[in-house]
């Protein structure tokens, strides 16, 4: 699948759940193409595997783990990341715990609610202050990935935000998925 054919596909078969879970968070930043690129930055090669194996809508939503760590003995992978949004098991145990993560409307309501703590954190800091809007929103973006900590050390260094992110480009990248999503 290209990168386009996965934008569609998850405008396709995600955005509606995206708009509703904007509608129960209403007032916040968040766009459906902003969370649809966080989706295609996240898990998009995965999208793109299951699709190939004509795998289904719903299973597909129950293989959506990833950010693991290599074997260690004879254990298996241990998953970071569930869901379409990669919800990290060790800042958010009870929810991965719970299974939630399988199900796309909780995850994305879930993933709202992690950006918003990262915006909420940032904005008390005069330095975050200082950025414009665009940058703000990579601010938040790149915290999604990295922490907030880890964001707002990077602004105070006058460094790019995406400085400790994965690939040191994750909110570029998502702001780029953004493009083709929209375009799609």
């Amino acid at each position: 699948m290209t990168e386009k054919q996965i934008a569609q596909w998850i405008k396709v078969n995600l955005g509606p759940i995206i708009q509703k879970a904007l509608s129960q968070r209403p007032g916040k930043i968040y766009t459906e193409e902003w969370l649809g690129a966080m989706v295609q930055r996240e898990v998009g090669f995965l999208i793109a595997r299951y699709v190939e194996q004509n795998a289904k809508f719903d299973a597909i939503c129950s293989l959506m783990r990833g950010d693991y760590s290599q074997r260690t003995g004879e254990t298996e992978k241990q998953y970071h990341g569930f869901g379409f949004f990669q919800i990290d098991v060790a800042s958010f145990p009870d929810f991965v715990k719970s299974g939630a993560w399988k199900d796309p409307l909780k995850t994305c309501l879930k993933a709202i609610d992690v950006l918003e703590a990262k915006r909420k954190y940032l904005e008390t800091k005069s330095e975050y202050q200082e950025l414009t809007n665009d940058q703000k929103c990579r601010a938040i973006t790149a915290a999604y990935n990295t922490g907030e900590g880890n964001a707002f050390k990077s602004i105070l260094a006058k460094r790019d935000v995406d400085f400790t992110t994965h690939n040191k480009d994750y909110s570029k990248e998502v702001w780029r998925f953004k493009d083709i999503y929209k375009s799609v």
